[in-house]
């Protein structure tokens, strides 16, 4: 805390600086639940997006798994048209679900779902 007070860390310090001065211009113009709320949902975005992004990274770094089978030549590496249809198929339907899904709840069919 000291070397923030007396700006031994000029850096840390202009940020503290920078952080509680635009609190206090919030604090003027709005109330403090408002600013308390959105403080806290900026935060919330932050390291939710920050978590999201360290996930991805680990996901996209690991090696994946080999399977014995998939060493050996001549193994079918690509799917059959009859799959690829019936995998189409289903992603339609899960599609179609989530978009009639989606719009009840945001066209606002029933206020208790969607609140």
């Amino acid at each position: 805390v000291w070397e923030l007070l007396y700006w031994r860390a000029p850096g840390r310090s202009a940020l503290v600086l920078l952080g509680t001065l635009g609190t206090l211009c919030c604090l003027a113009r709005f109330s403090v639940i408002a600013v308390g709320a959105y403080g806290a949902l900026g935060i919330l975005g932050v390291t939710g997006s920050l978590r999201l992004h360290r996930e991805v990274l680990r996901v996209l770094r690991r090696p994946p798994p080999c399977h014995p089978d998939w060493a050996q030549p001549g193994y079918p590496l690509g799917l059959s048209p009859e799959q690829q249809q019936r995998w189409a198929r289903r992603l339609a339907q899960h599609l179609g679900a989530a978009h009639r899904t989606l719009t009840r709840l945001f066209l606002v069919h029933s206020l208790p779902e969607s609140l």
